[in-house]
């Protein structure tokens, strides 16, 4: 069971890397066409809201 759980960490942590490449590559993409204020604040909303889900299935997980 222990190798699971650090599979599962290790597999958690490239997707946290992959979701963080895309969101940059987001950021670029929409500070080309919007306003640089609009789009750091639905950056920051984004990542808010990513920390959240993961703040809420920690606490449902009781580890």
């Amino acid at each position: 069971m222990r190798i699971l759980e650090e599979l599962g960490t290790l597999i958690l942590i490239v997707g946290l890397a992959i979701a963080a490449l895309f969101l940059s590559t987001l950021i670029r993409i929409l500070a080309m066409y919007t306003n640089i204020l609009i789009t750091a604040i639905g950056a920051v909303a984004f990542v808010s809201l990513v920390g959240f889900i993961l703040w809420l299935l920690y606490r449902r997980s009781k580890i």
